[in-house]
């Protein structure tokens, strides 16, 4: 896979952190459509859609590939989750879902096995959303 390529082909981004007792967030990029959603499971009057305005946008563009993401998506995929990701005590789990402009999706997730670059990504989120994206 040509990452490089991929990084600029990504049309939709969801990002998804959970608790076992189905706790957490979700983040949905529309770059398409140039929309962003929200959803709060602690408290659902935090959720929200709005327009992702365009410097919000290039920099989720120009920081994804710092992220490593689809390389650790690949990686856990491929069965390479020690490789990738960290063991953690957060009772959790993360669900991301890739859609690229020719309509192939790429999707990836664990349970209590975080990617190493995971920060790089909640970072980016965060700046993005203005929104905490960190499990209680």
């Amino acid at each position: 896979m040509n990452y490089e390529k991929a990084y600029r082909s990504i049309s939709v981004l969801e990002v998804e952190i959970m608790t076992f007792a189905n706790e957490g967030y979700a983040v949905k990029y529309d770059l398409g459509r140039k929309v962003i959603s929200w959803r709060d499971n602690y408290m659902w009057n935090n959720n929200f859609t709005r327009a992702l305005s365009e410097e919000k946008q290039k920099m989720l563009l120009e920081g994804l590939p710092e992220t490593g993401m689809l390389e650790w998506m690949k990686g856990y995929e491929m069965g390479l989750v020690d490789e990738y990701g960290d063991k953690t005590m957060i009772p959790g789990e993360w669900k991301i879902r890739v859609e690229f402009d020719d309509k192939t999706t790429m999707k990836s997730g664990a349970e209590q096995h975080f990617p190493k670059k995971w920060k790089n990504l909640k970072r980016l989120i965060e700046h993005t959303t203005g929104c905490s994206f960190e499990l209680r």
